[in-house]
């Protein structure tokens, strides 16, 4: 079974998504905070970090460098109902996948997301 790391500092919500995905056939583990995540990344895996855009510790934006420069098989997606013209932009611009959380195409796409494989790997296959 695949595993989604979500870090979300707001805990209904996370909680909230953690059932949605395990009840769509996904293990869940889950974060509050990037240093949580950060840790929870050195000890344990996952094939995919869905993250908050605006936590108290940091953003999604400095979760995903991280991920993409320490952890090359793992994908990344924003998950935030941020989807202002200049947060769609970044994420554009560093090749992110963002989707609403409360999306009707959330699963669809987290799962076209974990069957294809990191966009780190791909990029390392196909210079």
């Amino acid at each position: 079974m695949k595993t989604i790391l979500l870090v979300d500092d707001d805990s209904f919500i996370r909680q909230l998504l953690a059932k949605f995905f395990q009840k769509n056939g996904f293990s869940v583990a889950e974060t509050d905070s990037l240093q949580s995540a950060k840790q929870f990344l050195e000890i344990d895996q996952a094939e995919l970090v869905g993250s908050d855009l605006n936590m108290p510790d940091g953003n999604g934006f400095e979760l995903y460098n991280y991920v993409h420069q320490n952890y090359l098989d793992i994908g990344f997606m924003l998950l935030t109902n941020d989807l202002r013209l200049f947060v769609c932009n970044k994420a554009n611009e560093y090749s992110i996948p963002i989707e609403a959380k409360n999306s009707n195409v959330l699963i669809e796409k987290i799962t076209k997301q974990l069957n294809t494989g990191s966009p780190y790997e791909k990029q390392r296959r196909n210079p």
